[in-house]
């Protein structure tokens, strides 16, 4: 990350959550700006992906690829739902 690129923000977090990100970051021989940033990163990614597959079903949907009753009634008893 090139510092010139970087911009600085702030928000609140309980004493027990920053407690446990130095730890962590502690642990792995990183700083609390570097295990901060990876989660971001991991956020993002997941909320990416999440939004893609949801734009995904919803196209589907829409197009009437829909399943069957029967489909999601084996579905849920596959997994006991």
């Amino acid at each position: 990350m090139n510092p010139s690129e970087t911009v600085s923000t702030s928000f609140r977090a309980s004493k027990d959550k920053i407690e446990r990100i130095d730890a962590i970051a502690t642990s792995m021989g990183r700083s609390r700006n570097w295990l901060l940033n990876k989660a971001l990163d991991d956020i993002l990614e997941h909320q990416a992906w999440f939004v893609e597959e949801v734009q995904k079903g919803i196209e589907a949907a829409d197009k009437g690829e829909l399943a069957s009753p029967d489909e999601v009634t084996a579905i849920f008893n596959k997994y006991g739902a």
